[in-house]
């Protein structure tokens, strides 16, 4: 099979590379890879700013030290069912979307236990610890069989693979918005309009909420106006805090999603916030500085409640899943462009030009 390889001690190098294709054991399941979506993630891996010799053992495993398939946005199409995988929902031809993260399912291990397998410590990604979906077939092992991670796309759907793959960043929106309560007319400030934040700005409008988008980008805010939120906001040359207080008659946003990697911008949120509001953290900031200052004293008299996200389960991929297939979320204007295999080291700088028209790349190997 063709795969497209990063080398992890060439920045801003992705090799096309024929290797075997993976062998299907009795407990496995082969997968033919549809669409694999490219993520910021992986485009930080590409340029050399993600470390990943920390944290996951490299593929070595048929592959060889310093080589990993990377790729975790993955739809495919069952390709081969091992002996001794007995579940019913998994036929030879149906269409499947792979759940990203893999718990080491030990007893002591309380996330696990609770079924956060997101926040193992041991946690061992697909794309990561294991080959992603950057390749002409993907081998879905034991360990990932055994928890669950193949949720099969309903036969009937007429979705296309290219939007099938946007559940897996969407479970992530779902994620970081089921701690958020969000209610019918209020409103919600996110901060950034890149394509997690427009899956933000477009899921809290399908709970009624009256959404404010903020962008530094002019490109970026250009691009956004075409989907059509309640207000914007060209954080370049305007006063961030004064317009989300002038927009939002001085009470302030009753929500807030940061869905950007700047400090300044979780600060300057968090100044915005109503009573009661609440404040998501949902994108990471800079390993070298994510200490942020924040105002105590508004966090107190405003009680204002600040939540973490990071990455989802299947539940929230389950979700994710349903609102594509019923059409509730439309995925036409976040995926944007569609590359070949070949063609991944060009859909990587597509991905990363942020001035660039852009939004959602999808690999078709």
């Amino acid at each position: 099979m063709k795969a497209a390889f990063l080398h992890i001690d060439k920045a801003k190098h992705m090799g096309i590379e024929s290797v075997a294709k993976p062998v299907c054991g009795p407990n496995d399941v082969l997968v033919k890879v549809n669409t694999c979506a490219l993520c910021g993630t992986d485009g930080r891996m590409y340029e050399g700013t993600k470390d990943v010799t920390k944290g996951f053992v490299p593929q070595i495993k048929g592959y060889g030290e310093g080589r990993f398939i990377i790729g975790h946005e993955i739809v495919g199409t069952v390709e081969e069912i091992g002996s001794e995988v007995k579940n019913p929902a998994y036929k030879v031809g149906s269409r499947v979307i792979i759940v990203t993260s893999i718990g080491c399912r030990k007893n002591g291990c309380r996330a696990c236990r609770e079924g956060n397998y997101n926040m193992c410590k041991n946690n061992r990604p697909i794309g990561y610890y294991y080959p992603g979906g950057f390749a002409e077939y993907i081998l879905i092992q034991d360990a990932a069989v055994k928890q669950g991670v193949i949720i099969p796309v309903p036969e009937n759907s007429t979705v296309s693979d290219e939007h099938l793959a946007m559940v897996e960043p969407l479970s992530c929106v779902i994620n970081g918005q089921n701690y958020l309560n969000i209610k019918e007319g209020e409103y919600v400030t996110v901060v950034g309009a890149g394509p997690i934040g427009l899956m933000h700005s477009l899921l809290a409008k399908t709970k009624g909420a009256k959404v404010i988008l903020a962008e530094y980008s002019s490109a970026r805010l250009t691009t956004a106006k075409e989907f059509g939120f309640d207000h914007y906001i060209a954080t370049k040359d305007t006063d961030f805090v004064q317009a989300v207080l002038d927009l939002t008659h001085k009470e302030g946003t009753d929500v807030g999603i940061v869905a950007c990697s700047v400090n300044k911008v979780a600060e300057d949120l968090l100044i915005t916030m109503a009573m009661k509001g609440r404040l998501s953290f949902f994108a990471g900031f800079p390993k070298e500085n994510s200490i942020l200052k924040l105002d105590g004293n508004i966090i107190h008299y405003k009680e204002v409640s600040i939540y973490g996200a990071f990455a989802s389960n299947r539940a929230q991929f389950e979700e994710a899943l349903e609102l594509i297939v019923a059409k509730k979320l439309l995925m036409d204007r976040i995926v944007t462009h569609v590359f070949s295999l070949e063609k991944i080291a060009q859909a990587m700088g597509k991905m990363l030009d942020k001035e660039g028209d852009a939004l959602k790349v999808v690999i078709k190997p």
